[in-house]
């Protein structure tokens, strides 16, 4: 009976292995998405599952629009340091 359950126990042991490796190798960033260079001026459409580099008149106007919508909502944001901390002079001279 011993033997028997140290067989299953090793079975189970090996196909867990086997599974991890093939889940792994399955999962490795390269196996994923092929590289695509980004180019200026371009859209890459991953809707389909493969990266499709799109370059029309239209996709090219959609990105003249959306840049002038993000100048425009930035361009009355500006970041200044923040204000300098008061002196703690008054709580020294409280506490004596």
């Amino acid at each position: 009976m011993k033997s028997r359950l140290l067989w299953v126990f090793a079975a189970v042991a090996v196909l867990s292995a086997a599974a991890l490796f093939v889940a792994r190798k399955q999962l490795s960033p390269g196996r994923r998405h092929p590289d695509v260079a980004i180019q200026d001026g371009k859209t890459i459409d991953f809707s389909s599952g493969q990266p499709v580099v799109k370059d029309s008149d239209k996709e090219k106007a959609d990105i003249a629009r959306a840049v002038k919508e993000m100048e425009e909502a930035a361009k009355d944001v500006s970041f200044s340091p923040p204000p300098p901390k008061a002196p703690e002079t008054k709580k020294a001279e409280a506490k004596k």
